[in-house]
């Protein structure tokens, strides 16, 4: 293929990505989104193959065996479960969900253009434009009263969560981006970041307002990678960076548009200590992982069937949703299995890009973060079955593929220097 196709191709690959990860925030839940969704990883995987004279490599990668077992188990629990019909929806939805990002994932590990980098910069990009697309639909006088009140804006065309999770990551890669790309002059996108924290703000997601926390400060272990391997120097330049962003973050947090997310965070950290008041969507939060816990001790092996515990909550508390907790809601489903199962991905994933973090350490380091952030995140929402979540963790095994790729290389280089 002539350079100036290939070059048009690799463009129109980003495009598209960052078009679907769009698209599984913004148009989620309308019925033709989910045709778009397969139109679009499609039109990636065709390109991949233009790219590459009409031949792609398909692999059967540790990618596809983790996936294949969950959904596989998810399809065994309707065997068992309360409704047999709502665990087999979930399977052939897992099944679609993994088909897609498989297109995706095989069309990125066959071009050499496309990168981790491409990913995030895709990532990056989505949230900006859910931001923007959120400012527009809202309106930022009503975001502004959103956000220094308890009139939390509501679920009009997408999760609020979800919305302010999307912004605070993009937020966090553009941060890092600087430690992680060889480009170090200033970009303008960072300007994208003022109307991403405005939104987080009025979405007054805890969640969102603790990934940005969390992930930004990040930012100091990760450029304490490039200091001289003294641990006394990494040391003080991380504490260095940490109280910098953290009175800078105080100060921001000070400002009027933050004070509903801060009352809601007052009542996340009463309810944790057992004391003063605690707002109503904890309360309910409590009272369903409780019932979860509850039901999970009943069947601790199999569970009641993977997406059966909305049942429970409905049955109780006349609330029909899941439980608001990864943890739970898998244990109570899936049991002990279909719960180790799912987080045995984790698990994989954590280790190996510890056993080769010296081949790459500063991008390490931020998977690493941006992983361990997706883990915690759990705690409060339920996201084994959310596209975007299982996008995630598919760049996180793009990323590990390249990295065992990045450490033979340098394993082969050392070697014939000898």
């Amino acid at each position: 293929m002539d350079i100036s196709l290939r070059q048009v191709a690799t463009a129109l690959i980003f495009v598209f990505t960052t078009a679907l990860f769009v698209l599984f925030i913004l148009f989620d839940t309308y019925t033709w989104g989910k045709y778009a969704f397969i139109g679009l990883s499609i039109c990636i995987f065709m390109l991949g193959c233009g790219i590459n004279n009409g031949k792609i490599g398909i692999r059967f990668t540790q990618y596809t065996t983790f996936n294949v077992l969950f959904i596989g188990f998810t399809l065994l629990s309707s065997l068992w479960a309360i409704s047999a019909s709502d665990s087999v929806v979930m399977a052939r939805t897992l099944m679609r969900i993994f088909i897609c990002a498989y297109m995706v994932y095989i069309t990125y590990l066959n071009t050499p253009e496309l990168d981790e980098m491409v990913f995030l910069k895709s990532v990056m990009w989505a949230g900006y434009i859910v931001s923007l697309y959120s400012l527009s639909f809202y309106g930022l006088d009503r975001m502004i009263v959103a956000g220094s009140s308890n009139l939390r804006i509501s679920n009009e065309f997408a999760n609020v969560n979800t919305i302010g999770l999307a912004c605070a990551l993009s937020c966090v890669i553009q941060i890092n981006f600087k430690c992680l790309s060889s480009k170090k002059h200033f970009s303008p996108s960072a300007l994208l970041m003022i109307p991403s924290v405005v939104v987080i703000a009025a979405t007054q997601s805890r969640k969102a307002l603790v990934f940005l926390i969390v992930g930004v400060l990040g930012y100091a272990f990760i450029k304490a990678q490039k200091s001289p391997k003294s641990i006394f120097i990494k040391g003080f330049k991380i504490m260095f960076w940490i109280l910098i962003l953290s009175f800078v973050f105080y100060w921001i947090l000070q400002l009027g548009i933050f004070e509903g997310i801060r009352e809601r965070m007052e009542g996340m950290l009463n309810a944790g200590f057992g004391n003063g008041q605690v707002d109503h969507s904890t309360i309910v939060r409590n009272n369903l992982k409780t019932l979860g816990i509850e039901w999970f001790l009943r069947y601790p092996f199999g569970g009641i069937g993977i997406a059966n515990p909305h049942i429970l909550a409905n049955y109780y508390y006349a609330f029909d949703a899941y439980l608001h907790d990864n943890f739970v809601e898998l244990l109570c489903g899936g049991g002990i299995i279909g719960f180790s199962v799912y987080y045995s991905m984790y698990v994989y994933l954590f280790i190996q890009l510890w056993k080769y973090r010296k081949a790459d350490p500063q991008r390490v380091t931020f998977f690493a973060m941006w992983l361990g952030l997706m883990f915690a995140m759990d705690y409060g929402m339920v996201s084994y079955y959310g596209k975007s979540n299982n996008f995630y963790l598919m760049i996180h095994f793009f990323y590990v593929f390249q990295l065992k790729q990045k450490a033979v290389l340098c394993t082969s280089c050392r070697i014939q220097k000898k």
